[in-house]
C-alpha cells in the first residue's frame, strides 16, 4: 500500500481533464412548519449542506403543491439570510435546520436557533418549497453563476 501512494500522487497530478458537468446540489427536505403568528412561520428542514459551493437557500410559494415546486422562473423565489451558525457545520453532513419566514428586516443572530430567514410575507394555506443554491464555476470561460437544485417536497403552511 505504501508503494502505491507515490504512484497515486503522480497519476492525480498528471490529470489535465476535468469534468465540464456542473455539480448538482441536493434539495433539502421540509419536515414541518409551525405558525408563530402574524404571518411568521418556523420551518424544520433536513439538509446536507453547506458544501464549498453552497450559497444558500431559495423559498418558492404557490397556491398548489405543483405551483410551489415547479416555478417557471427560478429567479422569482426569496433568498434567505444565513446566520453564522449555519456555516459552522462540517461540509456535507446532514442535520436539521430551523428556517424562519418573517418579513422583518432583522438578520438571524448566531445562537438564536434560526439558521436561515426568508424575508417574505406568506399566509396560512400557502404551499412552499425550498431549493439549494450552489456556485457553478466554469474555468474555461472564467465565468460563474448560481446553480439551483431540484425542489424540495412541498408543504402547506398551517
Amino acid at each position: 500500500m505504501v508503494r502505491l501512494f507515490p504512484l497515486l500522487i503522480v497519476v492525480c497530478l498528471s490529470c489535465t481533464n476535468y469534468t465540464a458537468s456542473p455539480t448538482f446540489q441536493i434539495p433539502p427536505t421540509l419536515i414541518s412548519a409551525v405558525s408563530n403568528g402574524n404571518s411568521n412561520f418556523r420551518l424544520t428542514v433536513r439538509a446536507t449542506n453547506p458544501e464549498l459551493i453552497f450559497q444558500g437557500y431559495r423559498l418558492f410559494s404557490g397556491a398548489t403543491e405543483s405551483a410551489a415546486r415547479n416555478q417557471a422562473d427560478l429567479n422569482v423565489g426569496t433568498d434567505c439570510s444565513l446566520s453564522n451558525a449555519a456555516l459552522t457545520v462540517l461540509p456535507v453532513q446532514p442535520r436539521d435546520y430551523i428556517f424562519e419566514i418573517d418579513p422583518s428586516t432583522s438578520t438571524p443572530v448566531a445562537g438564536s436557533g434560526i439558521d436561515c430567514k426568508f424575508r417574505v410575507t406568506l399566509t396560512s394555506g400557502t404551499f412552499i418549497s425550498i431549493r439549494s443554491l450552489g456556485l457553478s464555476i466554469r474555468t474555461q470561460s472564467n465565468t460563474s453563476s448560481f446553480r439551483v437544485s431540484g425542489p424540495s417536497n412541498a408543504i402547506i403552511l398551517p
